[in-house]
């Protein structure tokens, strides 16, 4: 009897201290990060079958069971990645949003002194002084759209830099990973401790990007990211890089490492802060850097077209004072195409109306040629002509050597406009303040005539037929010098050895009178160009280069907007999900202070049923003597 208490004492304290030991343990890890409460599993021994009864033989520790919900973690993990998500655009929106507030406000105001300084110069246009401010401005509004794209374009490169960073760390916790699997293996035995340290890891993880877990039958786990790539596979884990984009190759893309085998990964794949970096590189700030690359073809664009429509004070047709925006080697730049390509493609701006951002993908199947646009419109298209172009949202894609067959182009119509946009007028006294289209015109639509060569023809009128179908060439009197002709007209057009262009979209009965005759204190090109600052050149006649600037500053407080609700949303519903697992697996010290108590009180009581089993052993042996 006294044999009996004593091993059910002796196994009721070692149960007890076992309670008390986790106890301990749980509150020495209260403030560990994502340490999970673990209890004891106390069982009662099998029973012993002795005088027709079954008679108790006491208790045992069975297990050292981690409070641990695989639902609620994998709520946690989403919901971590979509806060992680949410914060870093909405850090990155915030960051580019009071750039564009503050430090790019210049542009606008360079713009709207540009103009000033042409209402000044068109009170005098002789004046050289004023001729001179005229292209100062000039050069701060480029130099200003240069500074913005070149801060871009920094930041576009650290971006680059900080993904790469990213990576490292997330190949590093593929690698402990790993090493916790074989650490696993070793065990032979469920290690709590050591699974926990598995479950932060891969909350780290999540905070780069989506992550699912799922166990083996070998007991260890595969950790997928993104959309179903998988970085670790029990003890083998996979490398993430970025490899150079095709045919882009400064834009480096996503790609995982399997063996000997590059599996490209699509950036939209991925979640968390890792997304969040290719969607800030790869879409905002190239949508920023678009939009400055249209304003500054627009701007350089539209200030050449009129100097060319006018004459300087030495009589002759003014030239650029900003670069030519469609030179050959501006075309050529327009287009990435690959090292080992053959092709040769030139991109000129034929209607600036038209013009978008966004990149146009040309493909070629060895037989038809498809152009899929920024919207992800597919069109075929044919390039006829010679030389063989492609004409398509204002752009002239010329194909000088046509794409092999399988070959894709990607075409950036501005992207680096607000970086080449620069004067190069020196000499003031070219600037053309007379306009050789006199103030004798009556125009009221959207067409423009341009004098390509002088000729004999100095002074005429080319009027626009009543239901705008034909055109006639008059000269001043009304005398007829070119019978009506269709409008528009497919080529320039020669009267008298004066060559002119004449583009759609001139009203009905509009006149256009020109004068190539200089004369002195003529200001009406200048009024033109003062005329600029509200003309509705872009989107289709809908918007001024100003509010091109304003459209981009608009749509960007919107989408910051948009990721600041975003991520409000996001971490209640994180915080939510961090509240249920720690309602599961957090330590709460109140009901460890209680337990400790109780298990105390039972190795107490335990104590004493051994005491009671020594002392009633000594009472049998004394009582044989």
């Amino acid at each position: 009897m006294g044999f009996d208490l004593l091993t059910l004492g002796s196994q009721g304290v070692l149960t007890a201290q076992r309670q008390l030991n986790t106890t301990g343990h749980n509150i020495s890890n209260v403030n560990t990060e994502g340490y999970s409460r673990q209890s004891v599993e106390q069982r009662a021994n099998d029973s012993a079958y002795w005088s027709a009864n079954q008679w108790g033989h006491g208790v045992h520790a069975a297990a050292v069971r981690r409070n641990y919900d695989k639902f609620a973690v994998n709520e946690y993990n989403i919901t971590t990645s979509a806060l992680a998500h949410a914060q870093t655009r909405n850090s990155q929106l915030t960051m580019l949003d009071d750039m564009m507030s503050h430090s790019a406000k210049k542009i606008p105001e360079n713009m709207n002194e540009f103009y000033g300084a042409v209402k000044g110069l068109a009170d005098s246009p002789s004046d050289m002084g004023a001729r001179k401010v005229v292209l100062e401005k000039s050069r701060m509004v480029a130099a200003g759209l240069n500074d913005i794209n070149n801060v871009l374009q920094n930041q576009e490169a650290d971006t680059t830099v900080e993904i790469d960073t990213t990576l490292k760390r997330m190949n590093d916790i593929g690698a402990e990973i790993v090493d916790i699997h074989k650490a696993i293996l070793k065990t032979q035995t469920v290690d709590n401790d050591l699974l926990d340290r598995h479950q932060r890891l891969i909350n780290e993880l999540s905070e780069f990007t989506q992550v699912s877990v799922n166990q083996r039958d070998d007991g260890l786990y595969n950790v997928i990211i993104g959309s179903g790539h998988t970085l670790v596979s029990g003890l083998h884990s996979s490398e993430l890089q970025t490899v150079p984009g095709t045919p882009d190759y400064q834009k480096r893309r996503l790609a995982l490492v399997e063996g000997k085998a590059l599996k490209p990964i699509d950036n939209a794949d991925i979640r968390g802060k890792l997304g969040a970096m290719f969607e800030y590189r790869d879409n905002t700030l190239a949508q920023a850097r678009d939009e400055l690359g249209r304003l500054a073809a627009g701007f350089a664009m539209s200030i050449n077209e009129l100097q060319s429509q006018g004459f300087d004070l030495s009589g002759q047709v003014g030239e650029n004072i900003f670069v030519d925006f469609n030179s050959d080697d501006f075309a050529r730049n327009r287009s990435l195409i690959a090292s080992d390509s053959t092709a040769e493609l030139k991109v000129y701006i034929d209607d600036l109306s038209q013009l978008k951002i966004g990149d146009y993908q040309l493909k070629f199947d060895g037989s038809q040629y498809t152009l899929v646009d920024p919207e992800k419109n597919m069109v075929a298209v044919t390039p006829s002509g010679s030389p063989p172009s492609i004409d398509y949202d204002g752009l002239r894609i010329q194909v000088d050597v046509g794409l092999a067959a399988g070959e894709r182009v990607i075409i950036r119509p501005v992207r680096q406009g607000a970086g080449q946009i620069a004067v190069t007028m020196e000499d003031p006294a070219k600037i053309a303040a007379q306009s050789y289209v006199s103030s004798k015109s009556v125009i009221t639509g959207q067409g423009s005539l341009k004098v390509l060569q002088q000729g004999a023809q100095q002074e005429f009128q080319v009027a626009i037929s009543p239901d705008a179908s034909q055109f006639a060439v008059l000269d001043m009197k009304g005398n007829i010098l070119l019978a009506p002709q269709a409008y528009p007209p497919s080529s320039p057009v020669t009267v008298n050895g004066t060559t002119f262009e004449l583009t759609p979209g001139a009203a009905a009965e509009d006149i256009f009178a020109v004068s190539l005759l200089p004369a002195d204190g003529e200001n009406g090109n200048l009024i033109r160009m003062q005329q600029l600052q509200t003309r509705k050149l872009m989107d289709g006649g809908r918007s001024s280069l100003i509010d091109v600037y304003e459209g981009l500053n608009t749509d960007l407080g919107v989408q910051k907007a948009s990721f600041a609700r975003l991520e409000d949303v996001s971490r209640v519903e994180h915080d939510a999900a961090a509240g249920r697992v720690a309602e599961i697996s957090g330590v709460n010290l109140d009901e460890e202070a209680a337990n400790m108590m109780k298990f105390q009180q039972a190795y107490m009581a335990s104590s004493r049923i051994m005491t009671a089993a020594n002392e009633t052993f000594e009472t049998l042996l004394n009582a044989t003597r």
